[in-house]
């Protein structure tokens, strides 16, 4: 029976922007999602006899329990949307990435899930024909198809390709054992600590003025929330970092150094 593996990447995050907004209380933002391929999840997909049938094994790091996994609702509902058979499934994944620190483990597992199915079918389907279906899962599930820098925008589903690479800079990962819910510090976010400037015209700017305009506008809460994450985030600039930020919703940070 035929396999495929890929690793599945963490994501950094750099600057994250509020904008506004939406009637629907949904915030809209604009963030530089950027691939970590250092620290990643292990991901092999096995065809097995049968058709509308996945097995899911994992090891590493515990998943939450009680939770329908990404992986299944993203192989329910593209075979939903297909409206035909998808071959049945063995999944074996073992788990690295920190869960509920901001890096994307799971939307990663999810993205790159998609991706090695739409290779298994006939015809494949394109990263591009698997991006609604990946958003409708979560909102960072879309970057993980494309395997490159984008700038997303919007609650995060809209993407563009945007030039960026991290091959300049030493990246140092801070991940304390405070895990942080998206949905909480979301619902935090006060539109005092918005930005409401958008990022682009900041990362064309040296990085040494990256400090002061480029922000991560969800660290007025999570901060809050955890103290303890603030010294951290100096200690990283009293070490020398060009630039350090909480990633995603935290609680990870890291710090961008120059590489010796």
């Amino acid at each position: 029976m035929k396999k495929l593996y890929a690793p599945t990447p963490a994501k950094l995050n750099i600057g994250l922007h509020i904008l506004g907004r939406w009637p629907n209380g949904y915030h809209i933002l604009q963030t530089l999602l950027v691939p970590y391929p250092a620290l990643y999840d292990d991901l092999e997909i096995e065809v097995l006899p049968g058709q509308n049938r996945l097995e899911l094994h994992t090891t590493g790091l515990a998943l939450p329990e009680g939770e329908e996994n990404f992986l299944q609702v993203a192989y329910r509902l593209l075979g939903q949307a297909l409206d035909s058979p998808l071959p049945a499934l063995r999944v074996r994944l073992h788990k690295r990435i920190p869960i509920s620190a901001g890096l994307g483990g799971g939307s990663s597992n999810t993205g790159v899930f998609l991706r090695l199915i739409g290779q298994l079918l006939d015809p494949p389907l394109s990263p591009e024909k698997l991006h609604t279906i990946a958003a409708q899962v979560g909102t960072d599930i879309p970057f993980f198809l494309y395997e490159k820098p984008m700038i997303a925008e919007g609650i995060g589903t809209q993407l563009r390709p945007y030039s960026f690479s991290l091959e300049a800079y030493e990246v140092v990962l801070m991940t304390p054992p405070l895990p942080c819910s998206t949905k909480h510090i979301y619902r935090g976010l006060r539109p005092i600590y918005w930005s409401r400037t958008p990022i682009e015209p900041i990362l064309s700017e040296p990085i040494s003025t990256w400090r002061e305009k480029l922000h991560n506008d969800l660290e007025w809460v999570s901060f809050q929330i955890y103290p303890a994450l603030l010294p951290l985030k100096k200690a990283l600039y009293d070490a020398g970092a060009l630039y350090a930020s909480m990633n995603g919703s935290g609680s990870s940070l890291y710090g961008l150094f120059p590489r010796s």
